[in-house]
């Protein structure tokens, strides 16, 4: 994760962060979310393999933005495994030096941004999965 957090975006043709989740944005400010910065924007489990290393595949929505969303989804990733918001919010900031920096507006529109494409998923979720994701209440 580190390493990905200081690799810079590479110049190709990526959506931006404030374009990735407009549309979920409500009146948030979504510009808090634009940057330079390399980003998976899905840091589920199921996407890191590990030998030697950690390899981080399945790129579907590679994205340009600002360089702590990674991190916020890695502690979203952390509360879906149990562990307490707090809990994993200081796992971060110890281990993730844009975690720290990241702006408090930033994070709040990313959180709600977040929260809302999650319930969006749920709510058009063909197997109408039970899937429930920290703070996003959830139907079917």
């Amino acid at each position: 994760m580190a390493e990905l957090q200081a690799t810079p975006w590479p110049g190709i043709e990526l959506k931006g962060a404030e374009q990735r989740w407009a549309s979920c944005a409500g009146s948030c400010d979504v510009g808090l979310l634009a940057g330079d910065t390399l980003l998976h924007t899905d840091l589920a489990p199921h996407n890191v393999l590990i030998s030697d290393r950690a390899h981080i595949i399945d790129w579907a929505w590679p994205t340009r933005g600002a360089s702590w969303i990674d991190p916020a989804v890695i502690i979203l990733r952390l509360m879906e495994a149990g562990h307490s918001a707090e809990g994993a919010d200081t796992w971060a900031r110890a281990f993730l030096a844009s975690r720290v920096s990241a702006p408090t507006a930033g994070v709040t529109v990313f959180s709600k941004v977040s929260a809302e494409a999650r319930a969006e998923i749920a709510r058009n979720d063909p197997q109408n999965r039970k899937k429930t994701w920290p703070g996003t209440p959830m139907t079917g």
